[in-house]
């Protein structure tokens, strides 16, 4: 008899160990985008200028050809950051059955109805001390 009230705490130990919880999916919260485009150009201009004379002192410096802007490039980059947050947990709940409804109803007046037997036996138990005495 002792065995049979063990084995009944023992599950209703278990029974309280075990239960169902909402379960929430992580989501990705933030999600960075990069775009990139990179486009170097020449951009050089050789135009021949007219001759050009440099006058220092007694020496007299003649340049026939200059070019104005020579090998010039261009470099350009443009970058697009893009961030996209979802910042609240999205839960996932999926809904009972007819059948699983059932046992979740019964499950409940189950265990009442085992807590109020275990009562009821502890106090016959008691009871019946009392009176051998």
């Amino acid at each position: 008899m002792r065995r049979l009230v063990y084995i009944i705490i023992l599950l209703m130990l278990a029974i309280c160990f075990v239960s169902c919880r909402t379960q929430y999916i992580p989501v990705e919260s933030v999600r960075t985008e990069y775009k990139t485009r990179d486009s170097t150009r020449y951009d050089s201009i050789y135009q021949r200028d007219s001759i050009y004379t440099l006058i220092k002192g007694d020496t007299v410096y003649l340049y026939r050809y200059k070019y104005l802007y020579r090998y010039l490039t261009t470099n350009r980059t443009d970058t697009i950051l893009k961030n996209d947050s979802i910042r609240v947990p999205y839960p996932v709940e999926k809904k009972l059955n007819r059948w699983q409804s059932i046992k979740m109803e019964l499950g409940g007046w189950v265990i009442i109805v085992i807590f109020v037997y275990m009562l009821m036996y502890a106090l016959q138990v008691i009871l019946g001390r009392l009176n051998k005495n």
